[in-house]
């Protein structure tokens, strides 16, 4: 068995290029296999010039090549498309050369397929394919195109092809949640290749340090400001990309029907929304925003550092989660790690991390993956009970804290991995 075996990590996104989700999980996993004893290198874009920048972070070895956009709509062999993966492969080579040729390769950006598949198996690595998100699920709620990021498109034919080569020709496949091995298996039957579930999971330093920054308050404080002797208004936070399968839509219908809420104790109030993201359908909200006449009662917060993103969850009264599908959702996550209450859809991985309405407030969506509908006045009924409820609210939230440490965690997501890597070692050398 290696001591220190070494593992090639593959991403378009990479801190703090944080396009996505796609760049939390590509830097989680190498600074938890880090802490379990592997040499880690990861090789990734940069979006600010067309040279390589060679970096050492949190003890990664880290090169970035200029590959251009991190994602492009080219599909088979546009130009464009190969010329990334052209860039993206010659610098895993160079990174290689100078610190040694990997044991393992990790593909947790399922773009970067053709480069990797072929660093591995030009250096006979097994290669480890984390599959984040299911396609089939998702698009069906884009308004046209699928939206990698606010200002790109992706094919869903492209899509659907990149998983396929990648669950049919990949050593071993991780999901991240169960839901999302149920769905994806059940699109492969017979002939796809080994695979198991390792949830994804919270930092609990990055909560400690997130909770023990008093400027996090000072920003409730502009956002929502109580005057002298008022109660403050109560703060509801959702974040994520906004696109249609997060839900945001419905989540402001709902905001609209719950208006005041009244508290014991304490004279009726209107709750304010922060919405913290950025993605194609904000121009959308906004004008809903101005329909149901909550311009005043909505901030969109835009695309914040992830730390200023973790402050707004930390000081939310109630947190919102209103999506349609999840394959794991880490905000829903860190916001129980934080102890907020929190209402979510009861929808795939989040039944995961809530599976009862002792940890949060869970909402019924109705329909089959694809086509389900989130009625507001469901949402609104829940939102209305844990912000009426303060006391039981945040009994739940402790609840769900203590859920999430105990279970959720990027210590106990880096250890799955680490052990799956060395099995996939034992093996190949016997």
């Amino acid at each position: 068995m290696i001591d220190s075996p070494r593992i090639f990590i593959f991403s378009r996104e990479y801190p703090p290029t944080t396009v996505g989700g796609t760049s939390t999980v590509a830097r989680n996993l190498a600074v938890g296999l880090a802490a379990e004893g592997w040499d880690v290198g990861v090789v990734t874009t940069r979006v600010d010039g067309d040279g390589d920048v060679r970096e050492r972070v949190d003890g990664i070895e880290v090169l970035r090549t200029g590959a251009g956009l991190v994602y492009n709509s080219g599909t088979g062999l546009a130009d464009q498309s190969l010329r990334t993966h052209r860039r993206l492969h010659a610098a895993a080579e160079r990174l290689a050369a100078e610190i040694g040729a990997p044991d393992v390769v990790a593909l947790p950006d399922l773009f970067c397929h053709p480069e990797a598949t072929m660093f591995a198996r030009t250096y006979s690595a097994p290669l480890v394919n984390i599959l984040l998100q299911d396609f089939r699920a998702i698009t069906p709620y884009d308004r046209d195109t699928h939206r990698v990021t606010s200002g790109v498109s992706a094919e869903r034919a492209h899509l659907l092809a990149l998983e396929e080569k990648a669950v049919r020709g990949s050593d071993h496949t991780v999901f991240i949640s169960q839901a999302l091995s149920d769905a994806i298996t059940g699109y492969y039957p017979g002939d796809i290749a080994p695979h198991s579930v390792v949830h994804l999971g919270v930092d609990p330093d990055e909560i400690a340090a997130v909770e023990a920054d008093t400027g996090r308050l000072t920003r409730l404080d502009t956002l929502v400001p109580g005057a002298p002797g008022a109660q403050r208004p109560p703060l509801l936070i959702a974040c994520g990309r906004v696109v249609p399968v997060k839900g945001f839509a419905q989540l402001l219908s709902a905001l609209a029907l719950l208006g005041s809420v009244e508290r014991p104790g304490a004279p009726a109030v209107v709750p304010r929304l922060g919405l913290v993201g950025v993605g194609p359908e904000e121009p959308h909200l906004r004008k809903l925003c101005a329909q149901l006449g909550l311009t005043d009662r909505v901030s969109f917060l835009g695309d914040v550092p992830r730390r200023e993103a973790l402050g707004w969850m930390s000081v939310a009264d109630v947190a919102v989660v209103p999506s349609l599908w999840e394959s794991f959702c880490y905000v829903c996550a860190e916001m129980m790690a934080f102890g907020r209450p929190v209402v979510a859809t009861a929808v795939d991985s989040l039944r995961e991390l809530m599976p009862g309405s002792e940890y949060g407030f869970p909402v019924a969506v109705k329909g089959p993956s694809g086509s389900r509908v989130l009625e507001p006045l469901d949402l609104a009924h829940a939102l209305r009970e844990a912000l009426s409820r303060p006391d039981a609210a945040m009994t739940r939230g402790a609840a769900a804290r203590d859920r999430i440490m105990g279970h959720f965690t990027n210590d106990r997501f880096a250890r799955g991995i680490s052990a799956l890597g060395r099995e996939l070692l034992a093996v190949r050398h016997g």
